[in-house]
């Protein structure tokens, strides 16, 4: 794409992103209406000033006392009414636009995800959603309206101009356009900032944002030094751009206020000979002049507001690049009634790779699960087990071949429909800030408190939720932060069977607990999922023997399928890796392939 098309696309992104808002049309033309109403009456109020002051260097101040009394008292409460409606309106439609893009933005960021995160760091997630979207709030909001009105009133100005003096007015339109002409020639340069700034800016926020979330591991592995080198250096890199960013704000803003000074020594001393050569009334000149002034005031305005489109255009950019992601998988089925399909699973000819550039993660993987078998899929790490899991829930669509669930391709399925199918409990578990009785209520709305407690007691979570000093009604903190590894599991697991799936999906479950509670979560999960299809990640010696059946992946592969004691007497790949990997009781098995 060359610079003219980029600089096309750029506004262009600024037109797509207001058609997003054309519910706020009328309220936006309500506010521009009052605008023009509140910059009219300032410039009333600042004319009759002059006037005023003109008629008492006349000497007929006293003579038209009682008018200038009226008019200053109407004008005072045309404003303030106008004024009052501008700013109600503007806030009015200010937060509402807020909400709505950001509330677009989550639901694209929804869609495309996981794979929008291959391309983006979370921090520059939140820097988009926050920052970019105040930006862009600001524009369509206060600034959008603004130079429409400040654009308006210099028009209306003008024409009561030149019906008293047209040479002025004709100068006036001359630094009108000189002034206008400033930020066009830097309009190279504010875009390139612009963008620039907003990169360095998001990029400073994800390692911030990386700094929080690890600060745990940054302490532990003593990286304190080597994370204080990296965020300074990308705080640095910010600090230059927008420094470089104001100097040219700095350069703008300079140039405007000479032409706005220049121009209004001119508009005196042109108003100046008129009344010395022309015997124009000396109370005109006072008004000439100021309404010389409010002329180019909000020309200046509007100049002032180009300086930052740099910045206006590169928010609009990052965010319709959200807006408009591409989602890798298309939710395009039909929905169904989950009680029409048998919880059977069919991996077909599976095959998928992360990027074009990376090994196949699968490969032409093919395997049936039998409605209400518990089967656990084994592997060393890199072997393909997550991306099983991933492709099963289809946060991801297989390049080749199909996966099914009661004969029923999953892709034909609507994703609320296929959500309501599983119930799935990961590694990482992440706990919402509302207590923990809420937390495993996600998992069904409609269950009681007593339904609710039942699924903990199930989970083995109800004791130590009891103990807690709100019980229940416990915040568990942001992500879950004020409670064990464990407990956060036990809530996952409560949340899972309280949601009451056909399929379990578990990615090792309960790596983050004591083997007795591993032993009588497990008994559980059999007693409470007896009749679910269930599906678990491996990495320990309990869960594999637990398993009615065990699906052995290695790069990617099926290398062999089987109970646990069918495969041990095999002397295959499972014994062998049991074998190898002394780690294994502790949940770790490894490999040199880095594909999960």
């Amino acid at each position: 794409m060359n610079k003219e098309e980029q600089k096309f696309t750029r506004l262009k992104n600024v037109i797509r992103l207001s058609k997003r808002l054309k519910k706020y049309r009328l309220r936006m033309v309500a506010a521009i209406a009052a605008g023009v109403g509140n910059q009219l009456s300032m410039v009333a109020a600042s004319v009759l000033g002059a006037w005023t002051v003109g008629l008492a260097i006349d000497g007929k101040l006293m003579q038209k006392l009682n008018y200038v009394i009226a008019a200053t008292i109407a004008v005072i409460i045309i404003r303030i009414v106008f004024y009052v409606l501008e700013m109600w309106i503007c806030h009015d439609v200010a937060f509402k636009v807020l909400a709505d893009f950001r509330i677009q933005l989550f639901d694209s960021i929804e869609r495309v995800s996981p794979a929008i995160l291959l391309n983006m760091r979370s921090g520059q997630l939140a820097s988009t959603l926050m920052g970019d979207v105040e930006i862009m709030e600001w524009f369509f909001a206060h600034t959008f309206g603004s130079v429409l009105v400040a654009i308006i009133t210099p028009v209306i100005l003008m024409i009561i101009l030149w019906q008293i003096l047209p040479i002025l007015d004709l100068v006036m339109l001359l630094f009108a356009v000189t002034a206008v002409i400033i930020p066009i020639w830097m309009k190279k340069k504010a875009d390139a900032q612009g963008r620039e700034v907003r990169e360095a800016l998001a990029d400073a926020n994800a390692v911030t944002l990386e700094g929080v979330q690890g600060l745990k591991e940054i302490l532990t592995l003593n990286y304190r030094t080597g994370y204080e080198e990296k965020n300074r250096a990308y705080l640095e890199h910010m600090y230059k751009k927008q420094f470089s960013y104001s100097k040219r704000l700095g350069t703008e803003g300079m140039l405007l206020q000479m032409v706005l000074g220049v121009s209004g020594l001119v508009a005196a001393l042109i108003a100046a000979w008129y009344v010395g050569k022309d015997g124009m009334a000396v109370s005109m000149y006072t008004v000439i002049v100021v309404l010389s002034a409010m002329i180019l005031g909000p020309v200046i305005e509007v100049c002032n507001t180009a300086r930052n489109f740099g910045l206006i255009f590169a928010a609009a950019d990052r965010i319709y690049r959200v807006l408009e992601a591409k989602p890798l998988v298309q939710d395009s089925g039909n929905d169904i009634n989950t009680k029409d399909l048998t919880p059977e699973i069919c991996f077909e000819n599976v095959s998928f790779r992360y990027r074009e550039d990376l090994e196949a993660a699968v490969e032409n993987i093919s395997f049936r699960i039998q409605p209400g078998e518990h089967i656990a899929i084994a592997g060393a790490s890199g072997a393909g087990k997550t991306t099983c899991i991933q492709l099963l829930l289809r946060n991801w669509d297989p390049e080749k071949g199909c996966i099914r669930i009661g004969g029923k391709d999953i892709r034909d399925i609507s994703l609320r429909s296929l959500n309501e199918m599983y119930a799935t409990v990961l590694q990482d578990v992440y706990l919402f800030q509302i207590p923990i009785l809420e937390n495993i209520r996600l998992g069904r709305s409609s269950a009681t408190d007593e339904e609710v407690m039942e699924a903990a007691r199930k989970a083995f979570a109800h004791e130590f939720i009891t103990e807690l000093p709100e019980g229940y009604q416990t915040i568990a903190g942001e992500g879950g932060v004020k409670l064990s590894g464990g407990q956060r599991q036990r809530i996952a697991i409560a949340r899972a069977l309280l949601k009451d799936s056909p399929i379990l999906v578990f990615d090792e479950a309960v790596s983050n607990l004591d083997t007795e509670n591993e032993r009588k979560i497990q008994e559980s999960i059999e007693r409470s999922a007896k009749n679910c299809t269930v599906v678990m990640i491996a990495h320990r010696l309990s869960t594999i023997k637990s398993a009615d059946r065990i699906i052995c992946l290695d790069y990617g592969k099926v290398v062999e399928m089987g109970t646990f004691k069918e495969l041990m007497k095999k002397n295959g790949y499972l014994k062998k890796l049991l074998e190898n990997s002394e780690e294994m009781k502790s949940g770790q098995m490894s490999s040199k392939k880095q594909n999960t």
